[in-house]
């Protein structure tokens, strides 16, 4: 099953209240509406037509909890995804197809579930609520895990890099983001870091990687390493709602991560 393949009303439950749910609402109600002949839902369509919505369920278990979680994140990263590319005034072609590579090739997303993600980009594309909201529902539904958060943040550079420009216009929205979310200027090098690092970049710096000051001990770089390692490791993803198509995305990152560690063991003669 893939991440949007089993959209249930605790999910619409965890995103009631804000731009995410109004979002995913729409996009639920154009599907009912156009089920004689639709178009599909490709990227860089017309905008889907808004919908109603409300709270139709509650959390029962922890599988559910999971699915909600799943859909939860990959609601939120495809809107605010939409939001960053639009934030030099336009969507163009090459970020639509750029995007909709990203989530085929990193994050393994099946045909189906990405023909999901397209329509909630158009509809958060084309939404007047302003991004630093997503941004705080985002962080209201994260709160307690904030190397998801990290996450988010990454993969919005990795977007907005994976057409080969970086617009000041998208690293300024991005930068806010990161704030909304409750990071520091310190937790967005570090993503910017791994991100560069995980695509050939030199001259990267590996303590920016390991999101520590190249003045920390060697304690606190140790403590670093292994918290991340942690992090990515996959029984904690999965226990933390995150779909397995994200593991190849959290792969790359490990490398990234370690790769940091064994430059900063062989500088300090760890």
């Amino acid at each position: 099953m893939g991440i949007f393949g089993s959209i249930i009303g605790g999910t619409l439950g965890l995103l009631a209240g804000g731009p995410l749910g109004m979002i995913l609402g729409g996009v639920l109600g154009a599907e009912l509406s156009s089920r004689n002949g639709g178009s599909g839902g490709a990227f860089g369509g017309g905008r889907t037509p808004g919908g109603g919505y409300e709270r139709v369920g509650q959390t029962r278990n922890p599988r559910q909890q999971a699915q909600e979680l799943q859909t939860a994140f990959a609601v939120a990263l495809t809107s605010l995804a939409a939001k960053v590319a639009k934030a030099d005034g336009k969507v163009t072609q090459d970020e639509i197809q750029a995007f909709d590579h990203f989530l085929q090739t990193s994050l393994q997303m099946s045909v189906e579930d990405r023909k999901f993600a397209a329509k909630v980009f158009n509809e958060a594309r084309h939404s007047s609520a302003p991004t630093l909201e997503f941004a705080h529902q985002v962080r209201s539904i994260f709160r307690h895990q904030p190397d998801r958060l990290r996450d988010i943040v990454s993969i919005l550079l990795a977007i907005a890099l994976a057409d080969g420009h970086f617009h000041p216009a998208e690293e300024q929205v991005i930068r806010q983001i990161t704030r909304e979310l409750g990071l520091s200027d310190l937790d967005y090098q570090s993503c910017r870091a791994t991100f560069m690092a995980t695509h050939g970049e030199p001259d990267v710096s590996p303590y920016e990687v390991l999101g520590v000051d190249a003045s920390a001990t060697d304690a606190q770089v140790r403590s670093a390493h292994r918290r991340l390692v942690r992090e990515y490791h996959p029984d904690v993803l999965n226990s933390k709602g995150l779909p397995p198509d994200f593991m190849e995305f959290a792969h790359e990152k490990m490398a990234a991560i370690n790769d940091a560690w064994s430059q900063v063991k062989k500088q300090r003669n760890l």
